[in-house]
């Protein structure tokens, strides 16, 4: 047997390892600087926007329909343990104090299990073989993650979400821009790698792609920026694939 067939015969479950080491590592990383001191804003947006990673992995795939079961291991699992963390069940203090804004376990089950159950369920329902789930995820991982990052640091202007919360304008505009790049780049790379097209100008399956992509995040912004930060998670993709079921979206299960 080559080395090419015997990839082909096992890329889903190398997949899925490569997965779960990068999940160990991104954990691993950000509990570290948080013992070095790090200001836990920083870890819970660096384990947010890197976590996001893990959709590259969708690459390396096969075509065959439970390959999509397989990449949604990771997801559903972090979700699952945040949920007994949070509720106690279990021990993880070390992903408390790197992930946990108040410092209590149950902060978990909030933004954070909230994230990993949103992937799972992309990764399920919309897979890789449409480019929306691929544009939501970049708008809830990159650009939700870099937002209030950038409001931290370049925000001047601030406004109230409906929940009494505060936000800065700067921040939207940041998640804008960083969600539409990465969204074009996603996109652009998934077309070219799987189908030898490209997605965003020219393609007759969803035409004017780059255009809805920007209409698209856009309402996404709108979307983080009223909703309160422990659910910007669920209101984000909610709103973003209800958007996207207009553009054509039509949920598939293998």
């Amino acid at each position: 047997m080559t080395f090419t067939e015997w990839y082909h015969n096992n890329q889903n479950w190398l997949m899925l390892v490569c997965m779960f080491i990068t999940l160990v590592v991104i954990l691993s990383l950000f509990y570290l600087l948080s013992k070095k001191g790090m200001d836990v804003f920083y870890t819970r947006k660096g384990v947010h926007i890197t976590a996001g990673c893990y959709i590259f992995f969708w690459l390396m795939a096969s075509d065959i329909g439970w390959a999509r079961y397989v990449a949604m291991i990771p997801a559903a699992l972090t979700a699952i343990v945040f949920l007994l963390i949070g509720l106690k069940v279990i021990p993880g203090g070390f992903m408390v104090r790197s992930m946990s804004r108040t410092g209590e376990p149950f902060d978990l089950i909030k933004g954070t299990m909230i994230y990993a159950i949103v992937m799972t369920l992309i990764c399920v329902f919309v897979w890789r073989d449409t480019p929306w789930g691929l544009i939501i995820i970049m708008t809830i991982a990159w650009g939700d993650g870099i937002a209030p990052i950038a409001g931290r640091f370049f925000g001047k202007h601030k406004y109230r979400t409906i929940g009494g919360g505060e936000k800065t304008v700067e921040g939207s505009i940041a998640m804008f821009i960083s969600s539409v790049a990465f969204s074009y780049f996603i996109v652009y790379l998934f077309g070219i790698v799987l189908t030898g097209q490209n997605w965003l100008w020219g393609n007759l399956e969803w035409p004017w792609l780059w255009g809805k992509i920007l209409i698209l995040v856009a309402v996404g912004t709108i979307a983080e920026g009223l909703s309160p930060s422990d659910i910007d998670n669920l209101v984000v993709p909610i709103v973003m694939f209800l958007i996207s079921v207009a553009f054509g979206l039509r949920p598939t299960v293998y």
